[in-house]
């Protein structure tokens, strides 16, 4: 009896329990569901980040980009390689039959004695000795797409800068947002208690002259918290173009509150030296030289000849005609040859290819001069920003204390 007793508390109780963690499990997925389902998107920092390296439009287009320097890459390369080129025609010829070894031609007119014709044409290309040409266009080509590359991480450092000028901006304004709306919502209720005490007929404490200056200042308010809302909604588009996201789309912070980041400071010179390794657009620029020499190196070598094998073939059948098997006899409609030959060709240009040279050296000296001005100018952005991350930490530090001394004030007896 004390068993089936035991039995039938601790299985209702156990039931109970089971109903319970159904129901909890069944209101966290519903909970689950609902957001899934919900049209606000809700996004920390750095899901912003990531989605914006991946999808800024600006990404999107140098990528393209660098699809463009690789087929410039594919076409380079295949000039190494054998290529070909033919030509076939078909058509119509008068049947001849006869040989101009001993036995008289008869050619018969008429458009019933037409017979049938086809001729083939071209010849194989391999390139031997090129003074370079070839190689120097497989370097520059490589280091366009270097270069696109080294765009695409610049277009995405550029991206993550974007991104966290507007999240924060998107904090910053909805804190003041928020401060303001408490702001007007006190202007309100003083504008409406002096309204009531005025029609109490309480002039000797309040005059129409202080519930105009309140109601003033309360349109003063209204209008700024006007502005703010525009902003914000601004402020959220901009963070939705650079993340790829239709503009239609509800977007919310996930941390609607700005708070001071960390910066463990080094010595300037760690950041100089990280700059000349890391920074994308000191890397585009030497890719930049570095395939501007092996243009000005190929456009070089077209004051030289270009040494070629080939191998050209030629054929042409006339099933109506003779052929003529004398070797001095020309016959255009029954013949076929081919063998290896070698060659050379020579555009024999000295001032055109002097004049792109000249253009050429000008475009080098032009990216030597921009390399000098980067070398002495990221120093000077880089101690700029220092300068600010360490002033703006001052200001963070002083502002704390001031805080804590109000605060100290405040609660002295």
């Amino acid at each position: 009896m004390k068993w089936q007793r035991w039995c039938r508390d601790w299985g209702g109780r156990l039931s109970l329990a089971i109903f319970v963690i159904s129901l909890s499990t069944a209101v966290v997925l519903a909970a689950a569901g609902d957001e899934e389902r919900g049209d606000v998107l809700k996004l920390t920092l750095s899901e912003c980040i990531k989605r914006a390296r991946e999808n800024h439009p600006s990404v999107q287009e140098v990528k393209w980009e660098v699809a463009i320097r690789e087929s410039d890459l594919q076409q380079a390369k295949a000039g190494a390689y054998p290529t070909g080129e033919f030509t076939s025609i078909f058509g119509a010829v008068n049947d001849v039959k006869g040989s101009l070894a001993g036995n008289r031609p008869i050619r018969t007119g008429g458009i019933s004695d037409l017979g049938p014709f086809v001729r083939i044409e071209g010849q194989f290309v391999y390139p031997l000795y090129t003074w370079g040409k070839i190689t120097n266009g497989i370097t520059a080509a490589g280091k366009g797409v270097e270069q696109e590359r080294a765009n695409v991480e610049q277009k995405k450092d550029e991206a993550v800068r974007e991104v966290k000028e507007f999240y924060y901006t998107l904090q910053y304004t909805q804190q003041v947002k928020s401060l303001l709306d408490d702001v007007r919502e006190g202007f309100q209720k003083a504008v409406t208690t002096a309204d009531e005490r005025l029609k109490k007929g309480n002039k000797e404490k309040i005059s129409q002259l202080d519930v105009l200056n309140l109601k003033i200042g309360y349109a003063g308010v209204a209008k700024e918290v006007g502005k703010l809302d525009n902003g914000i909604e601004l402020t959220k588009a901009a963070l939705l173009r650079v993340m790829g996201l239709p503009l239609t789309s509800s977007f919310a912070a996930a941390e609607p509150t700005l708070t001071p980041q960390p910066a463990q400071l080094k010595e300037l010179d760690y950041y100089v030296e990280r700059l000349f390794k890391n920074r994308p657009e000191w890397r585009r620029l030497l890719l930049g030289i570095q395939a501007k020499e092996a243009e000005l190196a190929l456009t070089k070598s077209d004051y030289f000849p270009a040494f070629f094998l080939a191998v050209p073939i030629r054929y042409g059948y006339a099933p109506g005609r003779s052929r003529q098997t004398n070797p001095f006899a020309y016959d255009n409609f029954n013949f076929g040859a081919a063998g290896p030959v070698l060659g050379l060709r020579w555009n024999f240009d000295i001032n055109g290819t002097a004049a792109k040279v000249s253009r050429t050296e000008a475009e080098l000296m032009k990216l030597q001069a921009q390399k000098k001005t980067a070398e002495s100018g990221f120093p000077v952005e880089v101690k700029e920003a220092y300068l600010n991350v360490k002033e703006a930490r001052e200001r963070i530090k002083i502002t704390e204390e001031g805080r804590k001394a109000g605060r100290g004030r405040d609660c002295r007896p």
